[in-house]
């Protein structure tokens, strides 16, 4: 089973991914120099580059005032046509791969790539989580003023008859492996649709680790694959053999 998952997912020629993201998030505030010489040291491999200044507000109702912070700038690389980017700020460094995705080894080996040395121009921080997300559209045929997701998605609601049809759902779950050190959030939602006559509903799986948080570049890719493997198990138990005609 474990290796039928990770067959099956390579197989499909249309994914359904919208967008595929690994986050490293560190422990404490990384120096804005050293965001700097990470943003230099990548900037070559994107077409890019831009700077988003952040601030955090915190507003206190009972005495009628609010605390600014400037978190400082965030870096953020992409690719010509915005489908590949990376982006680097006070807490966290993120790749991102939006559709269409050209699957797993093509965004391993760009992460594979660039993290060793970004992670060196940060000044080698520790690392407090490390999170791997694939956000999904399934888009559903309209028939007789319905569109059935859960004809598509094991992973369901289910409320009885008083509330069918519904226009609307959204449901949100957590769980923690602990054989393999690892938490999982998957949601589900529907969305605005892109397809005249389709209705369109999100499947999200966040996997990530937060404790025994690996720093070392080797053990951040391994842990990586081991994310994958799970979402990948967490994604073929979430389909229909319905929904796996419209990818393969």
């Amino acid at each position: 089973m474990h290796s039928m998952s990770n067959d099956r997912a390579q197989l499909y020629d249309r994914p359904p991914i919208v967008e595929a993201v690994i986050e490293i998030r560190f422990s404490t505030a990384i120096a804005e120099n050293r965001r700097k010489k990470a943003r230099d040291w990548l900037a070559n491999k994107y077409a890019a580059s831009s700077i988003e200044q952040q601030a955090e507000v915190k507003v206190h109702f009972s005495s009628k005032s609010a605390d600014f912070k400037n978190l400082g700038p965030t870096f953020t690389l992409s690719s010509s046509d915005q489908t590949d980017g990376c982006a680097i700020n006070a807490a966290s460094i993120v790749w991102v791969r939006r559709a269409p995705y050209e699957g797993w080894e093509q965004f391993k080996s760009r992460f594979a790539t660039e993290m060793p040395q970004a992670l060196k121009a940060l000044g080698d921080p520790n690392v407090e989580r490390i999170g791997l997300r694939y956000v999904n559209r399934i888009d559903v045929k309209i028939e007789n003023n319905e569109a059935r997701y859960e004809d598509f998605l094991n992973f369901r609601i289910e409320h009885g008859d008083l509330l069918e049809p519904t226009t609307s759902y959204q449901w949100y779950l957590t769980k923690e492996f602990l054989d393999i050190n690892l938490k999982t959030i998957v949601q589900s939602a529907s969305v605005q649709p892109e397809i005249p006559g389709y209705g369109a509903f999100s499947f999200d799986i966040d996997v990530f680790c937060d404790s025994k948080v690996p720093s070392k570049a080797d053990e951040i890719l391994t842990k990586v694959e081991e994310m994958r493997d799970l979402k990948n198990k967490i994604f073929e138990a979430g389909i229909t053999d319905e929904a796996r005609k419209q990818y393969s």
